[in-house]
Order: structure tokens, then C-alpha cells, then sequence
């Protein structure tokens, strides 16, 4: 048995290891198979799991990661295999994150917004209780029409909460108005309300601080 070592020590690897943003994509791609195949000779093998195939990323990953994983002791000749998959958050939330992060700037900008559907039942937003959709309409394209161009329009997400068929969305954001001879700033929190209808998500409320 040998005792516990990390992999970049069992395979004796010497060479310095150069950051991937001073190498090019050719570069990148020669060393990424030098490496593998000097782990393929040490019995460590490694798939990554990935399509289309990022090797500047795989690459980071062995260089800042994999090299430095420890091995527990093991008799001569055992082989480790190890699958590299990144998890990435589902499709329908970053989707879904965009549609409210456009329709949050779509209301900043006084713009009737049709990113998201609305929910069937009566809306509600701000101190404006049971709003027909028309009515809402109005109001979110009307709400600051007073109010100079935003020349800054940063919206931010804090956080989220899931209950059935209901869902918080809420977050911050920071609005920059130019004038002729100064800026103002504008800043607060919002929360979009959400509900599930025939597997869709419909807006049921929309709340935002200083509006």
C-alpha cells in the first residue's frame, strides 16, 4: 500500500502549470491532451461529460482542481475513473429569470410589457388592488410617466421561494435619471409573485419599493 498523495504527485507531474487566459485555444488543446494522457498512464482516467465540449473550461478544471485531488492509499496498478459533469441550474429558471428581469425593466422604462403572461385572476400591484389586465397594462406603462429617461437600469435577484403551484421572485434594483444639470439615483427592493397555470408561470403581483 502507499500512502495518501495528491494526483499531480502520482503522476510526477513537473512542468509549471500556466494560467489558461495566457494560452491560446491550440495551446489549450495540446496540453489538455498531454495531461490526460499521462493520467491514462498512471491508471487515473478522467470523461468529461460535456457537448459541446468546452476545453478551456475542462482544461481550468485539471489545472485548478483535478491535479490536486487526494488519492487514498491503494495498492500498485488500481485504476480511478472520474466523470466530470457540470451541473448548471435548470433552463426553466434562467428562462423564467430573464422574463421577470425584462419585465421589471420593461415597467422602469414605462413600456407595456408582454414577456410574461398574466395570471386569470385579478392582479395586484403596488397599493393597486384587484386590477383587471388591461388595467394593469395601464398602470405599469404609465406608473413614472413623469419621470425623466433611465439612463441606468440595474436589477438584481436575491432570492426566490416555491410553495405548490405559487412563487416569490424577489430582489433589488437601482435606477440612474439624467437631468440637465445632475443624476439622480433611484433605488429599492421588488418582489413578482408568480402562479402556476397549465404549467406556465403567470404574473399575480408585482411589488416594487419607491414606485
Amino acid at each position: 500500500m502507499i500512502q495518501t498523495m495528491i494526483i499531480k504527485e502520482k503522476i510526477n507531474l513537473k512542468e509549471p502549470i500556466i494560467p489558461s487566459c495566457m494560452l491560446s485555444e491550440e495551446e489549450i488543446s495540446n496540453t489538455l491532451n498531454n495531461w490526460i494522457k499521462l493520467l491514462d498512464q498512471h491508471q487515473i482516467h478522467i470523461v468529461f461529460n460535456q457537448t459541446p465540449a468546452n476545453l478551456r473550461e475542462q482544461y481550468d478544471y485539471i489545472a485548478n482542481e483535478f491535479l490536486y485531488k487526494e488519492l487514498p492509499p491503494h495498492p500498485k496498478g488500481l485504476h480511478f475513473c472520474f466523470m466530470y459533469d457540470r451541473v448548471t441550474s435548470d433552463s426553466t429558471w434562467s428562462e423564467l429569470d430573464k422574463m421577470v428581469h425584462q419585465l421589471l425593466e420593461d415597467v422602469f422604462r414605462n413600456k407595456q410589457s408582454t414577456v410574461l403572461p398574466y395570471s386569470k385572476k385579478h392582479l395586484h400591484f403596488n397599493e393597486f388592488e384587484n386590477l383587471s389586465e388591461p388595467e394593469f397594462n395601464y398602470l405599469m406603462a404609465n406608473h413614472n410617466s413623469n419621470r425623466s429617461s433611465i439612463s441606468h437600469c440595474k436589477i438584481e435577484f436575491k432570492g426566490r421561494e416555491i410553495f405548490h403551484d405559487k412563487m416569490d421572485i424577489n430582489g433589488e434594483y437601482r435606477l440612474g435619471y439624467t437631468h440637465p444639470c445632475h443624476c439622480e439615483l433611484q433605488q429599492g427592493s421588488w418582489k413578482v409573485s408568480l402562479n402556476n397555470q397549465e404549467g406556465n408561470w403567470a404574473v399575480n403581483a408585482l411589488y416594487i419599493d419607491g414606485c
